[in-house]
């Protein structure tokens, strides 16, 4: 009787643990609340459903797909399945608006409704993907058949497959049409499927069903940025890529060219026909400016439709942020020849009007891509970024308004701010990392009246940004650390082992010395930490060979290698209780924790799957909640959070509904409302609501993340 008992005990015990280790209930998932801004990035292309009004698909080169149902009005992520979030082109089948295809920088997937999901076709080994911009219209689909389609690479290739991707073959006796490595920029069926077109930046090529064979059309367009076909004219081509768009009525054998575009040459193409005609919109672009144009007289003149552009401006980078960015894409409503969709560098915009006004249409498809994310003494979220700089929130995630840059263009402003820190109970000092996007430097950036202005500080850090043994290519400041017990002492770190390490600041970022003593590795991510109860105890994480952790004991003059079991170690966090976590990737990603300054260290958890533990956070209160970001790096799908209430013994999955992703580059917990946020390497912020847990005081420290 008392074995049984024991055994029943022991099932119950172990069931109780599962229970913890693993996710909530489906009917208990955990909810994330967007709080940062939409727009701030590039979208490649749109595409209107040509058989639902409304519906239209809008893609990202970080974030993977949105859609709406309301002409743009409002976006929802559609990500779930997509392996890779660099999506150059999205295709809806002309005949089943439930099959959708995607081309990405890994791959073409499908879309099909009856199971809510992306799924990956063959990738022919990796010779098929796409990459933006060149990759503009490289799909061709079939009228009649979702199945039957054709894709152009961004290496040149033609693939043909009558199973919707399953299987590939070439057509005729070659896959590459054009005899070269240069991405096919689009594809179309004419001569109602007979014919293949397939248009590149050395010409247009044409392939016939009938005679299985590739011919370059002699008189055809030099360069083909995009390719369009009048349907209701399966042989009339409209063709971009030069300062005119040429026009061939007979399926390539003759040409006419437009009227000239008023400026640079045309980059995308549209055609609508409709009860009022033949609409044409086309993009043009010259450098880094561009516009669109329209015409109803099939190009003989054309109609600026530049004029009128307002901006979103709840996006807090519209402060500085031209909306003058040269478009990716450009096209008509198939329901509406009033009705067009833009989409460029930073926004997408729509024209109810024919061009003659746009407004921003940016709501529920945030394209930043994060990089850190602090909330300061006084509340405040500050959050870094690549490309938007740095914003500032005061109301939770609201609203945002933006630090630096604040208004217009500087050549040694705008660009990527990496890490940021902020000091004084009413955020007087604020400092972060900078590297503008047009010179070749890293810089702080220094501000001692509460963002109302900055310093930039270049002195004593390196002329230009190391290219050896770097992360990215080239050596970027992402680490930052401050004394928690004399907030003047701060230390910097930078990949690279041509003028990268250890910075140190005593004047609280005013200047910078490269210290004496360096780690053997100073190829460094974000990983940098110092010691709340021993200042002078430096912890530095590296990656690759000869990585792991490094601690100083001195102030970073002399150091050590304390672990190196984890050769990628991405975040490094000291708890107020003095147990040093690191979070990377050992097949895998792992946290592991040292509870004696370093000497010994054990694995807290291997998480699930593939990716990274890329950020930690500790709540100041508690040191004994830890959330944890894993990432997927390639721009895959797949990020989660993670979170532990006692140390790293049990953990929860509380990715809940956080929109599908890369994942989380920094996480930051807020004391005071009891709110986790996390910024994302695409897609903007969100928040979450933490379980209360019983909280030790612990000593103010002028800084806290």
């Amino acid at each position: 009787m008392f074995v049984r008992i024991r055994r029943f005990a022991r099932f119950w015990i172990f069931l109780v643990m599962a229970i913890c280790q693993f996710p909530a209930a489906h009917g208990d998932v955990i909810h994330w609340e967007f709080a940062g801004w939409y727009g701030g990035g590039c979208y490649p292309n749109v595409e209107f459903d040509p058989n639902m009004k409304g519906r239209v698909y809008l893609v990202s080169d970080v974030a993977g797909v949105w859609r709406s149902t309301d002409s743009g009005e409002n976006w929802s992520f559609m990500a779930r399945g997509l392996k890779n979030l660099n999506v150059s082109f999205v295709s809806v089948a002309p005949s089943n608006s439930k099959i959708i295809y995607a081309g990405t920088a890994k791959g073409l997937f499908v879309w099909r409704e009856s199971i809510n999901t992306w799924e990956p076709c063959d990738s022919k080994g990796g010779e098929i993907y796409f990459l933006r911009p060149g990759s503009h219209r490289s799909l061709a689909i079939s009228k009649s058949d979702p199945a039957m389609i054709s894709v152009g690479t961004a290496s040149g290739s033609v693939f043909n497959s009558v199973d919707g991707g399953l299987t590939w073959g070439i057509l005729g006796n070659s896959k590459k049409p054009f005899k070269d490595n240069k991405p096919i920029t689009s594809l179309v069926y004419g001569s109602s499927g007979r014919v293949l077109y397939a248009g590149s930046t050395n010409g247009l090529a044409k392939y016939s069903y009938e005679t299985r064979n590739w011919s370059i059309l002699g008189q055809a367009p030099s360069q083909v940025t995009d390719l369009a076909l009048r349907k209701e004219s399966p042989d009339q081509l409209y063709v971009a890529g030069q300062n005119t768009l040429l026009i061939s009525d007979d399926g390539g054998a003759t040409w006419k060219q437009s009227a000239p575009v008023p400026k640079g040459s045309t980059n995308r193409v549209s055609v609508l026909n409709s009860q009022t005609g033949t609409l044409l919109a086309v993009t043009w672009v010259k450098g880094w400016t561009g516009g669109v144009v329209l015409s109803r007289d099939d190009g003989q003149t054309w109609t600026l439709a530049d004029s009128n552009m307002s901006a979103d401006l709840s996006n807090p980078t519209r402060a500085w942020a031209s909306v003058s960015s040269p478009p990716t894409s450009v096209k008509i409503s198939p329901f509406d020849p009033r009705v067009l969709i833009r989409t460029d560098w930073w926004g997408v915009w729509r024209s109810d009007d024919s061009g003659m006004s746009w407004k921003e249409k940016i709501k529920g498809a945030p394209n930043t891509v994060g990089s850190d994310i602090y909330i300061s003494p006084a509340g405040n979220i500050y959050v870094a970024t690549m490309d938007n700089g740095l914003t500032v929130s005061s109301n939770g995630g609201k609203t945002y308004r933006p630090l630096f840059p604040a208004a217009g263009y500087r050549k040694d402003m705008n660009g990527h701010v990496w890490r940021v820190l902020v000091f004084g109970e009413n955020d007087t000092r604020i400092l972060a990392t900078s590297s503008p996007w047009d010179e070749d430097v890293n810089q702080v950036i220094l501000s001692t009246d509460a963002g109302k202005s900055f310093t930039i500080v270049r002195n004593g850090l390196p002329a230009s940004r190391p290219k050896m043994n770097t992360l990215w290519g080239q050596g970027y400041p992402r680490a930052l650390a401050a004394d928690p017990q004399n907030s003047n002492l701060l230390y910097l770190g930078i990949d690279g082992d041509d003028g990268g390490g250890l910075f140190i600041s005593r004047d609280g970022g005013a200047t910078w010395v490269r210290s004496l003593g360096q780690p053997a590795s100073r190829k460094i991510y974000n990983a940098l930490a110092v010691d709340p109860r021993h200042p002078s105890d430096i912890y530095w994480g590296a990656c690759g060979e000869q990585g792991g952790v490094y601690l100083s004991k001195n102030g970073g003059e002399t150091w050590s290698r304390v672990f190196s079991e984890l050769p990628w170690v991405f975040d490094l966090r000291v708890a107020t209780n003095g147990v040093v976590y690191a979070a990377g990737d050992l097949g895998g990603p792992v946290l592991y924790a040292s509870s004696d300054r370093g000497q010994t260290w054990k694995l807290v958890k291997r998480f699930p799957g593939q990716g990274a533990a890329e950020a930690i956070c500790i709540d100041q209160k508690d040191s004994k909640r830890i959330g944890v970001s894993v990432v997927q790096w390639e721009g895959k799908e797949g990020g989660k959070v993670y979170q532990s209430d006692d140390g790293g013994s049990l953990w929860k999955d509380i990715t809940g509904d956080l929109p599908a992703g890369t994942g989380a580059a920094a996480l930051a917990i807020d004391e005071r409302a009891n709110t986790l946020y996390a910024v994302r390497y695409a897609g903007s912020v969100y928040k979450t609501k933490l379980e209360p847990t019983a909280s030790a005081q612990v000593p103010k420290s002028p800084i806290g993340r």
